[in-house]
């Protein structure tokens, strides 16, 4: 189920198993112009971790490293 703003709760088709490359924490309170060491563990997996601001559009930074030489490495 997701919740679509103004419209309210809908039912959708998912996918029960995902493989995940990237964590985006939103609204980090961590959020450096420089981060030293971009990665956290979710349940004992190591993933590249990207920090963003608060009140910072996320899709930008995303973008910009998907795009950099080995972000095949990074998420899939």
């Amino acid at each position: 189920m997701i919740e679509v703003r103004g419209v309210g709760i809908r039912r959708l088709d998912h996918e029960p198993v995902a493989v995940v490359g990237l964590v985006v924490d939103l609204a980090a309170s961590d959020a450096e112009r420089l981060p030293t060491a971009p990665e956290t563990v979710v349940r004992g997996i190591r993933l590249p971790r990207l920090a963003v601001a608060e009140g910072t559009d996320p899709l930008p930074a995303v973008l910009a490293l998907l795009r950099l030489p080995g972000a095949d490495q990074v998420a899939h």
